[in-house]
């Protein structure tokens, strides 16, 4: 779609230096990008105060332009999130890049949520794979196997964290969900690039897909 605009808007940061060179090939590509970040205006203590509690049951984890890895409470977001789509209802597409289930939960028209993306596509491939997921931390292992429940998948979790990147641990987590019976490997955030899935993907006999690399890819086939 020519002079199309869009938003990427990560729930913590921007701009995120971790996306940078990926985000730069959008504009290489003719892609008109913009980045924002949910917690762009929020100081030191009220990011602190959306910290999960014991009760919360639904984490998110994100990165801080100085490098740092956040968790977030999902509840306590949503409305900074909510807040943050409303004003960017200008732009053409809205790209949240976050791989939580927010289906049913934000409504805005030209919203491009990644996790229905993920589970739309990976359907098309096939609807009996048994999946093996890694996330960034174990406590996500709850909602992140139900998100891929609900979409019909048998599932396997494991934890190993993009924004505390361990190749070695990486490979040996996804070598037993392999190893578990796995079909598929999907890296279940939008920190793992595409570089990440290299390092290991050589070593493994299943496919392995990385949300941001196939969600950029269907942006650009879009715009």
């Amino acid at each position: 779609m020519e002079h199309s605009k869009i938003a990427i808007v990560t729930i913590g940061q921007a701009p995120r230096k971790d996306m940078a060179e990926d985000i730069q090939h959008l504009r290489q590509d003719g892609l008109h990008v913009h980045e924002f970040g949910v917690l762009d205006s929020l100081s030191s203590s009220e990011i602190a105060a959306l910290s999960p509690s014991q009760e919360d049951t639904d984490v998110l984890v994100t990165l801080l332009t100085n490098g740092q890895q956040v968790r977030l409470s999902k509840a306590k977001l949503m409305p900074y999130i909510q807040q943050c789509l409303h004003d960017l209802h200008g732009f053409t597409w809205i790209l949240l890049m976050c791989t939580g289930d927010f289906a049913n939960k934000l409504s805005f028209k030209n919203l491009l949520l990644p996790d229905r993306m993920m589970t739309n596509l990976v359907k098309g491939l096939h609807t009996e794979l048994a999946i093996g997921l890694i996330g960034p931390e174990p406590d996500q292992q709850i909602t992140v196997a139900e998100k891929w429940q609900k979409a019909h998948f048998d599932v396997n979790f494991s934890a190993s964290s993009p924004y505390h990147f361990n190749a070695h641990d990486l490979l040996a987590k996804a070598q037993q969900l392999e190893y578990e019976g796995a079909d598929l490997l999907i890296l279940d955030c939008m920190g793992y690039s595409t570089s990440m899935k290299n390092m290991i993907k050589h070593q493994l006999n299943i496919p392995v897909i990385v949300p941001r690399e196939a969600v950029f890819t269907i942006l650009k086939a879009i715009c």
